[in-house]
């Protein structure tokens, strides 16, 4: 994925074993298209039915808190994909929408 998500994460226990993992969920109901004429996201209908989504671990997980504190986090094998009957491991996103925004 694009530019590569990353995250520095603190608060945690050091000793304790943690699993990061990062889910994708829509915020609302449409879909949307990019203008490029205006460099924005435009609304492009209803969305189709949500289907199950697939969480991504990330490849040191489970790992201490210890670990996880002491560098910046990169999620960058993540892999984003539109087919459905992906079984490589790829996150699917069948349609674009809006993504809620976590701030760490």
């Amino acid at each position: 994925m694009f530019p590569t998500f990353q995250v520095k994460i603190f608060g945690m226990d050091p000793m304790a074993d943690y699993m990061l993992l990062m889910d994708f969920l829509p915020v609302d109901d449409k879909r949307y298209r990019y203008a490029f004429h205006s460099s924005s996201w435009l609304v492009a209908g209803k969305a189709d039915p949500a289907t199950p989504g697939r969480v991504h671990y990330h490849p040191d997980s489970p790992a201490k808190g210890a670990q996880w504190m002491k560098q910046i986090v990169s999620f960058d094998k993540l892999k984003l994909t539109n087919n459905l009957l992906d079984d490589n491991g790829h996150v699917s996103l069948l349609f674009i929408f809006l993504f809620i925004k976590y701030s760490a």
